[in-house]
């Protein structure tokens, strides 16, 4: 009897220590799958901050695009300074230029004569400094939003809405 139940005890204790042995070699193998994972995560995340990075020296290259298309236009904005035909060609390209940043997602800032929103608009300079209302008078660097989120104010000269633009102000003083 003594030597049944010692046989009995040792059964029982192989089978708790090979229970212990099954929950542990879980534990590492859960452990390893953990160690695993925590890898791939940091990879995703190292992947993910590069697309970001990419995504923004792609996007700061269209907006740089997007400027100098809308410099070029300014540049020969005034009447006389191209034929007819020429103009019509850089308000063709000024137009597939907002049809392109539109189908990218992006929109222009490039209202004059509206309400000045700071949120939109990055004032340069201010032809009516004590009036309460200011308007837009000119564009100086156009803005841009993206879904609904102003990545670049434009930049902008406000007044008051009577106020005469820098361009007024030539023909005036002339």
């Amino acid at each position: 009897m003594i030597l049944e139940n010692f046989r009995w005890f040792n059964a029982k204790k192989k089978a708790k220590e090979d229970a212990q042995n099954l929950v542990l070699e879980e534990m590492q193998g859960l452990k390893k799958l953990l160690r695993k994972q925590s890898v791939m995560i940091e990879e995703m995340l190292r992947q993910q901050e590069a697309l970001a990075a990419e995504k923004r020296r792609n996007q700061e290259s269209l907006l740089d695009l997007c400027d100098a298309v809308f410099y070029l236009h300014r540049a020969f904005q005034n009447p006389g300074l191209m034929s007819r035909q020429h103009a019509q060609v850089l308000n063709m390209v000024l137009n597939r230029m907002h049809r392109f940043t539109a189908s990218l997602g992006l929109q222009m800032i490039l209202d004059e004569g509206v309400p000045f929103d700071p949120g939109m608009h990055e004032a340069i300079a201010n032809r009516s400094p004590g009036s309460n209302e200011l308007d837009v008078l000119e564009l100086v660097q156009p803005g841009y939003m993206q879904a609904g989120n102003v990545i670049r104010p434009a930049r902008v000269i406000v007044g008051a809405a009577g106020d005469p633009t820098p361009a007024e102000e030539g023909t005036v003083n002339s």
